[in-house]
């Protein structure tokens, strides 16, 4: 199968010398697509700033912004992939652009922000067998919030499978995760605390266990 993925923090710029951005390290995208390439299957990342090296025999697609990253992956989609992980911490917000620098005398700034498109919802809808996989990041929820909070985007988005975390366990950028997954066949497995190779691992488990049921 032909996996796109996509990785990293989108910087979304506010002037011609800030952005806003995430903790987001790249390290989850790192590890489902160095697992993706052990098990045979070709992968493009988009890849918006890393902190961490990307796979060298995989494909690699430079962005920045979330409106560079999810035009490119639309374009890479139409031309045939057959599943997305979305891993990339995608800015849900981008502030109207100001042309000229924002002069720092300033004592207050109020930023105007428009909502940016949701990239697994617009595949879904206009690629529907695509096989595609979401990263959902909650912060301090009680193990059943999350899970309820992980199955909604499922549902919402008609989506293949959900990954869901707690930021306030372990913070954006952090070698180890602990998951809850989800496919929209009902199966779940919750990942204790681990290493985010081991959970990609587990992860990719779970897409090659129903991706052929389609």
């Amino acid at each position: 199968m032909r996996v796109l993925i996509t990785v990293g923090a989108t910087e979304e710029p506010i002037d011609p010398v800030r952005h806003i951005t995430t903790g987001s390290s790249g390290r989850m995208g790192k590890a489902m697509a160095e697992e993706a390439l052990k098990r045979g299957h070709p992968v493009t990342l988009v890849a918006a700033r890393t902190e961490v090296s990307l796979p060298e025999n995989a494909t690699i697609q430079r962005v920045r912004t979330a409106r560079e990253l999810i035009i490119n992956s639309l374009e890479d989609i139409a031309e045939g992939f057959d599943v997305l992980i979305s891993t990339a911490a995608i800015a849900d917000y981008t502030p109207v652009y100001k042309e000229k620098k924002i002069k720092s005398m300033n004592k207050t700034l109020n930023l105007k922000l428009k909502p940016n498109p949701k990239l697994t919802q617009i595949v879904k809808e206009k690629y529907r067998k695509v096989y595609v996989v979401a990263f959902k990041a909650e912060y301090d929820l009680p193990p059943g919030e999350l899970m309820r909070a992980t199955y909604t985007k499922l549902k919402a988005e008609n989506l293949d499978l959900v990954v869901g975390n707690d930021l306030k366990k372990n913070a954006m950028g952090s070698k180890k995760n602990e998951v809850v997954v989800l496919n929209k066949n009902g199966e779940y497995v919750l990942v204790p605390q681990d290493k985010k190779e081991k959970i990609a691992v587990k992860v990719w488990d779970l897409i090659e266990s129903t991706y052929n049921k389609e």
